[in-house]
């Protein structure tokens, strides 16, 4: 079995289950149509208010795709978490693992679920978008170049980081009740979250320049930071060219280190039965050489 055969067999199992289907398509449809019959009912929306109210700063955008983003590779990241204990407990992960590497498998899973994951995501920002815009202008034309071509790379890249953080965490712990304080490792990413309003009136202090350069944090700093600033059509300051390129080099570098270290975690945490592992074994499995 070849890497491309785990995406789509993870991929296609999970846009089938019944929960993909509510979460998906069912509960945001509800939401919509919700939301459109209380406009109508009220007499609310854009249209009576459009001249009266100011389409919101451009950092509600990153902080929203920011929040999006982060409970997005959450869900996916704990559904994988998830499967991954679920076959380390059955036991069919050795026999899955004497027809594909643990690479194909490890990545397999996180790129399918990912995938799953990316039309769950676009969903809930279209309907976001469409509940936003019922209360007050939310113009899309306030967004530059820098925001369209920086912010899905911030979250494809993002995700992938999440999203092996928690299979390494899946393949280290014995159950999802006794993780320890390795299941922690999954939580990494969303410190920023909690200092966004720092962030957000504060973007150019040093030391949030500098903790966007490290990848477990740059999707949330980086977002928050590119949004915060002033528009580039008004002569304002904005975040540097350099540092946004920076930022999504040493982020995808990190994503590709992440991977590896998790594939070699992965290869051996999955074999290991009865306990969880420490993070000095964590540590040992994942520096050691591939076989």
């Amino acid at each position: 079995m070849k890497l491309h055969k785990v995406i789509r067999w993870e991929f296609l199992g999970h846009i089938r289950s019944k929960q993909f289907i509510i979460m998906t398509i069912a509960f945001p449809a509800l939401v919509a149509v919700a939301v459109f019959a209380i406009t109508l009912a009220e007499g609310i929306g854009v249209s009576a208010n459009q001249a009266s109210v100011e389409p919101p700063p451009p950092f509600i955008i990153g902080l929203m795709l920011g929040l999006i983003l982060f409970v997005g590779a959450f869900m996916s990241g704990v559904m994988a978490m998830y499967a991954i204990i679920k076959e380390k407990q059955s036991r069919v992960v050795e026999l899955m693992l004497s027809s594909v590497s643990a690479w194909d498998l490890m990545a397999g899973k996180i790129i399918g679920l990912g995938m799953a994951g990316l039309i769950q995501v676009f969903t809930w920002a279209a309907t976001a978008y469409f509940v936003a815009n019922r209360f007050a202008p939310f113009p899309l034309s306030t967004l530059t170049a820098v925001h369209w071509i920086s912010y899905p790379l911030y979250f494809m890249l993002g995700y992938l980081l999440i999203a092996s953080m928690f299979a390494m965490v899946g393949a280290a712990i014995k159950d999802i009740h006794s993780g320890g304080i390795v299941s922690l490792i999954g939580m990494i990413p969303y410190l920023p979250m909690p200092l966004a309003p720092a962030i957000v009136k504060n973007p150019d202090m040093l030391w949030i320049r500098i903790a966007g350069f490290f990848p477990p944090f740059t999707p949330g700093i980086m977002m928050l930071r590119i949004g915060a600033t002033p528009m580039i059509s008004e002569g304002a300051r904005f975040v540097p060219i350099w540092e946004i390129a920076l930022s999504l080099c040493t982020l995808a570098l990190g994503v590709f280190l992440m991977m590896r270290f998790t594939t070699k975690v992965f290869h051996v945490g999955m074999l290991m039965y009865g306990k969880s592992a420490s993070f000095r074994e964590l540590w040992k499995w994942g520096r050691q050489k591939a076989a």
